[in-house]
């Protein structure tokens, strides 16, 4: 053997009998004896004798990682060598013999199918490990002479020392919770000194109110709880251990092949069974029992007999406080404060009536809606509370209707049944968030795994640990719908053993990846479909998840729509054998298909109101008969039993009054609200201040749970209907972001238009409030039956404010249009601290619409030195009071210069200007300056035209919008134009974009292509030019030399549609769409089949489409043309203001 070795590795045999040989034994598995052989000979040949000739000692991994490692390198090396074997293929060394690879083996490896066939069989095996207790335990050394010698301990491991543990197990270091060390840590102590330090961080938030009534008292509960457990309900024994969660991992992101080998996926570590199981009561959200005390928990009034509902100014504004200790006998002494001035919404409103164009100065209005301060001639008066009680407009309990529906149902299952056919998708549908992205206050108990102990112990698991888990939390996918003409229901499929956190943030992974959907609905949905349908359904199943995908293709041979796949009905009965047949998949696939076990449904309906308010108008008993009849492919009497899943059901209570004369508003008295959520025993929730109002807003909180699982009421919710107005389809708040706001771009002067315009056009309706519970579907027929009387009980105790909608919708539009004003001030101002102010601008921008979720740290941190909590108490709406336009900084409260983490939000060339403002600083006078890089006034020269529109082009031109006289053309011209848009945005590399590349499918989408801020949102880098076409007027010119006189925008239709004779066909740019499949090719066929009537009025409507276009490429010899390194686009001046 020797001699045999030595000549494999070229080394000098010597004498045989000079040769001692040591020989090595290790204890055998039986499985995998091959690979620990290897494993250990490459440790010893990397470590080799000690210097006193013993061996070293050796580890043996657990078989699964072994492999693994082996595959890792000789995948690679096999690649490698191929490549190198086809280069010296030609000439070929003579020590080559006759068996060569043929031509297949090649091939595979050259067209990738050998590496597809390395990449499933490395994931099976990755999958496998990543489930075995083995692989994931540490392996400890073992040594040799330990091992082997006779008549010594054959244990082989050392003894543990503490250093060992100690190092294995070491604590986190403590951290400060003060959120200044996080800042500070990255600054010098000279460098700290310099910034404002927040005293407070709670004066940031919101003041909560009291709640002065306890809830009503329950009696301790004695009845059964939770169903009888089955240990055969699932998987129980053999799974993984709670210590696997959290063995460290040494993979990559992503599956990569190279010389060295294959990189292991995070998608085969992470998602696999990681030992969450469910049991019979895990859809159980309440007690196994009647709703108890229901009603009680309903609209409860918290308030005290001594509450004043129109006195919600504080004492600290009006000094109505006493001065006297307590206990003194001495006459009550009241502050007189005079540094205040009380008034009502509609007297903010009057108090600025001068409304001109935002890049003039509104001091008025600049005062009372930015500051909150009075003004009084030339100089501010006193600092301004907001009272919207003294705008209240009362009603009688008669004159409020009260409105009743079911606004959605969240049904969680272990097996679906329904009345009609479920369609399920046959690809999985493309997502960039789950289905339930956000908490929706519904839980699954989930069973945690059990120890490593336990289930080493004889006798069964006896460790029955569990947790209560949201929806939201474990990974789902949607599987398919229950569509029907008024509604689509989504059918959500969980896999509880998938749940997992992210190993850096520790947040739950929800967003289940591709490959990992591919393999379910490859190997366990799709077949089970198959074997579950008639020989005659053949045909139309996809029997592979390639195949789906192939034949789902769209007409350009392109994969991947945007749209919800295809999906096939499947009846009742199909289904439930089809679910059936996915259990029994999994549990024949073993270990790798293991992690799709323990699945549930999950059936969520949303948006139903308008089917179910007040029983569809007197066509039903009740919003429960409206329901049961416009979904009638649900089995309600199987989703009531509560033994098949657990149903939650959203009953809401809208209040209305009858005011055809004058539209109302109604908005939560929030003290009112905070004391009803008291008295009904909910937790303290989220509180929502609308428009910055310190008393008035909504409020959403889930009950305590020990009490919700006796009343079976899981969450309440209050909140305006005025909401209505402006809420988003996705009800996802969205609006330009800081860094636009900071360059004044065209989407966020667009995005404050638009808002101005709808609250605008919002003032001549009327808008109620909402009262909405979540749950059980046994308790919703409770509510139902008694809510009318609850309901005016309720309106009794005066909860709500009524305001003109007038007032209301005003009061928002002139908050919007003076934070907007104020922004183009700063801007041009250019104060070192301009992405602070801008942060704050923002904010109070966005709060007229919604309640933000403060993310960035610099805009908590201004909040908190601005004493946000106390401005709202002592102003009754959020203002910047010390704001002073005049001032080198604006506002000396907050940091007064950006720092970097600031410039990063706000844009690449944040710092160059923040820089530029620095050096100013010392040379600023403290009297307002006026800059000229903005025009003024109503007729400004060309110069100052053309500057505006360079750097903000929104501020000149009115917002596009579609006009109806253009639903009427004649569809050949609306052809052409989406040819000419969809051809010309081709010709663009894909280095210029920095969003997707338009390509519309109808005219009007063609034409809000060529919107500015469309263009901006598509390209990364464009300049917008003035045009001069049209600009003089009866009385003379437009000031200032304009030069050559431009074409106008209808003109230039014969610039892109040129006649068959123009000179442009033979240039480089134009030469490709005078080709027969070119836009331009197109036009000259049609002009052709058509006689000079027909002619004149395809060009004529070509034109009328240009004339309306927002801007278009300044073309000329070339379609696109750049001006430092940027896309250059003129601006139709039919739209300049």
């Amino acid at each position: 053997y020797w001699r045999h070795i030595a000549a494999l590795h070229h080394w000098d045999a010597g004498e045989v009998t000079d040769i001692s040989v040591t020989s090595l034994e290790w204890i055998q598995n039986g499985v995998d004896c091959g690979p620990i052989a290897c494993s250990v000979l490459e440790q010893f040949i990397n470590a080799g004798f000690d210097e006193n000739g013993r061996m070293p000692s050796f580890s043996i991994p657990c078989g699964h990682q072994i492999r693994i490692q082996m595959l890792h390198v000789i995948a690679g090396r096999i690649k490698m060598s191929c490549s190198d074997y086809l280069m010296l293929l030609d000439s070929a060394p003579d020590s080559w013999t006759a068996e060569i690879p043929g031509e297949d083996i090649i091939n595979n490896i050259q067209n990738g199918r050998y590496h597809a066939e390395c990449h499933e069989l490395l994931r099976r095996i990755t999958i496998v490990s990543s489930t075995c207790s083995q692989c994931r335990r540490p392996v400890p050394p073992q040594n040799d002479e330990r091992t082997l010698k006779s008549g010594e301990d054959g244990n082989g491991a050392p003894p543990e020392d503490q250093d060992t543990l100690d190092a294995e197990f070491k604590l986190e270091p403590d951290t400060s919770s003060d959120v200044d060390a996080i800042i500070d840590s990255q600054r010098s102590a000279s460098a700290s000194a310099s910034r404002r330090r927040v005293k407070n961080w709670n004066l940031g938030s919101n003041k909560r109110f009291l709640r002065p009534t306890a809830p009503p008292s329950l009696a301790a509960y004695s009845g059964r709880r939770w169903f009888q457990d089955d240990r055969t309900f699932d998987d129980y024994e053999g799974g993984p251990t709670i210590e696997m969660l959290i063995a460290p991992r040494d993979i990559n992101p992503t599956t990569t092949f190279h010389t060295r080998g294959i990189q292991l996926s995070t998608t085969w570590v992470d998602w696999v069974d990681h030992g969450f199981r469910i049991t019979p009561s895990s859809f159980q959200m309440f007690y196994k029992c009647d709703p108890i005390s229901t009603m009680a928990h309903i609209m409860p009034i918290g308030t005290t007999d001594s509450y004043d509902p129109s006195n919600q100014v504080p004492d600290r504004v009006t000094g109505e406080y006493s001065l006297q200790r307590r206990g003194s006998t001495q006459r009550c002494q009241h502050m007189e404060v005079t540094d205040v001035e009380i008034i009502s919404a509609s007297e903010l409103v009057d108090s600025a009536q001068d409304d001109p164009p935002l890049h003039e100065e509104c001091r008025s209005g600049h005062n009372a809606f930015v500051r909150g301060h009075a003004s009084r001639g030339f100089s501010d008066g006193p600092a301004l509370y907001v009272d919207l009680e003294r705008d209240a407009v009362k009603f009688t309990e008669d004159e409020i209707e009260t409105s009743v529906d079911i606004d959605s149902i969240i049904w969680t299952t272990k097996a679906f049944r329904c009345r009609g056919s479920v369609g399920i998708y046959i690809t999985p549908p493309f997502q960039t968030k789950p289905g339930i992205f956000k908490h929706n206050h519904t839980y699954v108990d989930i069973t945690i795994p059990q120890s490593e102990e336990d289930a080493n112990a004889p006798g069964g698991r006896m460790e029955w640990l569990s947790k209560r888990f949201p929806m939201s939390a474990i990974p789902h996918a949607c599987l398919g719908r229950i569509s029907s003409a008024s509604s689509t229901l989504n059918l959500y499929i969980a896999f509880p053993r998938m749940i997992h956190q992210h190993p850096v943030n520790g947040r739950r992974i929800t967003l289940i990846p591709k490959e990992t959907l591919d393999i379910f609905w490859d190997r366990v949905l799709l077949p089970s479909i198959g074997d579950c349908t008639d020989a005659s359904w053949a045909p139309y199943l996809k029997q592979t998840l390639e195949e789906a995908r192939y034949k789902a293709r769209g007409g350009d041979g392109r994969n991947g729509r945007w749209s919800p796949p295809k999906t096939i009905p499947l009846s009742d009965d199909d289904f439930r054998d089809v679910q059936e047949r996915m259990e029994i998949c999994i549990r024949e696939g073993d270990r790798e298909l293991s992690m799709y076990g323990s699945l549930f449904f999950v059936l969520e309906g949303k948006g139903i109101k308008l089917l179910t308010k007040d029983g569809q108008r007197g066509r039903f008993s009740g919003p429960e008969e409206a329901l049961r009849r416009n979904l009638p492919d649900l089995d309600w009497s199987y989703m009531m039993n509560r033994r098949h899943g657990e149903l939650l059901v959203d009953v809401g209570i809208s209040f209305t009054p009858h005011s055809p004369n004058v539209p109302v508003v109604g908005v939560w008295r929030l003290d009112a609200l905070e004391a009803s959520f008291g008295a009904g025993g909910y937790k303290r929730g989220d509180m929502h201040h609308h428009n910055t109002l310190s008393r008035y807003g909504a409020l959403q909180a889930e009950m305590q749970q020990e009490r919700s699982q006796q009343t079976h009421i899981a969450f309440r919710s209050t909140y305006n209907l005025y909401y209505e107005s402006i809420r988003t389809n996705s009800n996802q708040a969205s609006f330009a972001s800081d860094s636009d706001a900071y360059k004044l771009s065209p989407s966020y002067m667009t995005e404050c238009f638009e808002i101005a315009k709808v609250v605008d056009g919002c003032k001549g309706k009327t808008y109620g409030v909402r009262d909405e519970y979540r749950v059980s579907g046994h308790a919703a027929r409770i509510i139902l039956d008694n809510i009318d009387e609850k309901a005016r009980e309720y309106l009794r105790s005066d909860p709500v404010l009524w305001i003109p909608s007038k007032i209301w919708f005003e009061l928002i539009r002139r908050r919007v249009r003076e934070i907007q004003r104020t922004q183009i001030s700063i801007v041009k101002k250019n104060p070192p601290n301009l992405g602070i102010l801008t942060g704050l601008l923002n904010h109070m921008l966005r709060s007229t619409t919604s309640t933000p979720i403060v993310y960035d740290f610099h805009v908590r941190e201004s909040l908190a030195l601005l004493e946000y909590r106390n401005v709202l108490e002592t102003a009754g709406m959020f203002f910047l009071q010390d704001f002073d336009l005049a001032s080198d900084t604006c506002l000396d409260s907050v940091q007064q210069i950006d720092d970097m983490n600031v410039l990063a939000l706000m844009g690449a060339n944040a710092k160059t200007r923040r820089d530029k403002a620095v050096e100013k600083m010392g040379t600023w006078q403290s009297t307002e300056l006026e800059l000229q890089d903005y025009p003024l006034g109503r007729t400004p020269t060309w110069a100052r035209l053309k500057a505006a529109i360079a750097s903000s082009p929104a501020m000149i031109m009115r917002p596009w919008s579609w006009s109806p006289r253009f639903s009427n053309t004649e569809l050949s011209i609306g052809r052409l134009i989406i040819m000419f848009t969809r051809h010309v945005w081709l010709m663009l590399t894909p280095e210029v974009f920095k969003g997707i590349r338009p390509h519309p499918n109808s005219l009007q989408e063609a034409m809000r292509c060529w919107t500015i801020t469309s263009v901006d949102d598509t390209l990364a880098a464009v300049t917008f030019e003035a045009c001069n076409a049209g600009l003089h007027d009866r009385t003379g010119i437009t000031p200032g030399h304009m030069g050559p006189k431009s074409k106008a925008f209808a003109d230039r239709c014969s610039l892109f549609f040129p006649d068959a004779e123009a000179p442009n066909k033979d240039k480089a740019q134009w030469s490709v769409l005078w080709n027969a499949d070119g836009y331009i090719a197109e036009f000259h066929r049609m002009m052709k089949a058509r006689d000079e009537d027909q002619q004149a009025l395809l060009k004529q409507g070509l034109c009328d489409v240009f004339s309306h276009l927002h801007c278009l490429p300044a073309s000329a010899a070339r379609v696109w043309t750049q001006k430092n390194d940027a896309i250059v686009f003129i601006t139709n001046p039919a739209f300049y203001r």
